[in-house]
């Protein structure tokens, strides 16, 4: 009865979820019949293939499947999937889903995955009931798409948010039994050391001991670099992440096995005047060694050093060589544990370095901004104007928050392009998000907007700009208000530059002022 109404009924091909799912699905049952069709073992090259088409084909259902799901059920009654941040991060996400069924499937027919006999057994009544679920779905959706694609009943509703739930369950009995999952403790030293990592690489880029266009290129030195800095970082901090005076079990993890090693750097480093203590930070970056390195306190004189403050220490009495000494000791030293880090901890360190680099990396313009603002005349621009009535019209409370109390004209209605980097706000004074209101937390950083100087969230500044005031060229980290308005500024400013091009001066601003 279903195939004939089927054939009478099915909907047209289309955009809409629902259709898109009849179509995937229908496509699914016919690989199906196929496999079921002939035996597997008198044509193994055959059945190989249509296996291979079947859980392609799966994954595709499966995608649907989860943007109906997403459509439909509101956010706030789906199952949770907080769970996920203790799976390895290639198993996080959707885009398992269709392994998952496949793996599900197998286990319900009597299968058992490789090595992991026991664990199958006790996942086989989960993928038997999950199966019965999924075939439910499935019913149940075909025949809402011969009814009407762009309709979902609330029974429909009812029937997919009871899938949602019985998914979450067996997604995360499978992932857990048949891989590796943190606990979490190891997940919460995972997670601090990652914040030590992006604190470090945030300083080094302000002292400029790195680039922005290392950070851009994902320069492989870097991958070495930030482990290194990171331990000279968090031993300046003060009640920090390397508070060596708390008990070693306080440590993360990585660093447990070098206690002794860390207490003789904090010495060491104690005796260091900053400039030397900068060196050694741009040779931890550089991988070059302090020996080649000439210092500045080669040439320094006693009274240059001597302050009203300055007592007798250690480094009165040694000479440029020694220092140097020290120095070179401090770098292997440093070297040493962080190198031992990266081959004991490697992929936990991948994935530091990754959260590392998106946390502290802009994102890409599309390539029409960056050319519009790379322009001669942006660069140089100082006081050029754009008409305010126009559709990009800036209100004078915006124009304050975007562009700062000095971009105004006498008049206080001409919006100018900032030319001067903002003040920001400092961290301890914001506990929200300046757009979402969003309380931060130790997942939910701060971030400043380049432009404006406020704090926002990383959802809140995911957007960057190529700002005329910044010493580098490769763009920075601006929130959505002040993306919008600069972006909007860039352009009226280009075109006005273009057409009042070879006029003098007095006649393009009659020109701007009359239009």
């Amino acid at each position: 009865m279903f195939s004939l109404r089927s054939i009478f009924f099915r909907p047209k091909k289309s955009d809409y979820p629902l259709a898109r799912f009849f179509y995937a699905d229908l496509e699914l049952r016919r690989i199906t019949n196929d496999l079921d069709s002939f035996d597997g073992n008198k044509e193994p090259q055959r059945c190989q293939k249509l296996i291979e088409k079947l859980r392609k084909t799966q994954q595709r259902v499966m995608e649907v499947l989860w943007t109906i799901v997403r459509t439909c059920v509101l956010e706030e009654t789906r199952a949770s999937r907080q769970y996920r941040d203790k799976f390895p991060e290639e198993l996080r996400g959707d885009h398992m889903s269709g392994p998952l069924w496949f793996g599900a499937e197998c286990l319900a027919a009597g299968s058992s995955v490789l090595n992991h006999e026991s664990e199958s057994d006790e996942l086989r009544p989960l993928a038997r009931h999950i199966t019965k679920v999924m075939e439910s779905v499935r019913t149940k959706l075909r025949e809402q798409c011969l009814r009407d694609v762009a309709c979902y009943p609330e029974e429909l509703v009812d029937t997919l948010r009871w899938f949602d739930y019985n998914w979450a369950e067996f997604e995360f009995s499978y992932v857990s039994r048949m891989c590796p999952v943190k606990s979490t403790e190891e997940l919460y030293q995972q997670h601090i050391t990652t914040i030590l990592f992006s604190e470090t690489t945030a300083e080094a880029l302000k002292e400029r001991v790195i680039t922005e266009e290392q950070m851009s290129s994902y320069d492989p030195v870097l991958m070495l670099a930030i482990p290194r800095l990171s331990i000279l970082c968090g031993l300046e901090q003060e009640d920090g992440l390397l508070d060596l005076n708390k008990d070693a079990s306080c440590l993360p993890v990585y660093f447990r096995p070098h206690v002794t090693s860390l207490i003789e750097i904090k010495h060491s480093l104690s005796n260091l005047t900053p400039e030397e203590v900068t060196v050694l930070k741009q040779c931890l970056a550089s991988s070059l060694d302090p020996l080649q390195t000439e210092t500045e306190t080669d040439n320094e004189t006693e009274t240059d050093i001597e302050t009203e403050e300055d007592i007798e220490t250690e480094t009165d009495t040694q000479t440029p060589s020694q220092r140097r000494d020290v120095l070179q000791c401090l770098y292997l030293s440093v070297s040493s544990i962080a190198d031992q880090m990266i081959t004991n901890h490697a992929k936990d360190l991948r994935q530091m370095l990754h959260h590392t680099f998106k946390m502290n990396q802009p994102f890409e313009l599309s390539e029409d901004v960056i050319m519009v603002a790379k322009t001669d005349e942006i660069r140089q621009i100082t006081s050029t104007c754009i008409e305010p009535s126009t559709s990009e019209e800036i209100t004078a409370e915006s124009r304050h928050h975007v562009l700062g109390p000095d971009s105004c004209g006498e008049d206080g209605n001409i919006p100018q392009i900032r030319q001067e980097p903002p003040t920001w706000v400092p961290d301890s004074e914001a506990s929200r998000c300046s757009s979402c209101d969003d309380t931060f937390t130790l997942l939910k950083r701060k971030h400043h907007c380049r432009y404006c100087g406020q704090i926002f969230c990383q959802s809140c500044t995911a957007k960057s700009a190529v700002l005329n005031f910044t010493k580098t060229k490769s763009p920075v980290r601006v929130c959505d208000g002040c993306y919008d308005q600069y972006t909007s500024l860039v352009a009226a400013t280009s075109s006005t530059t273009t057409t009042t091009q070879g006029e003098p001066s007095s006649s393009a601003h009659s020109s701007v002022s009359t239009s």
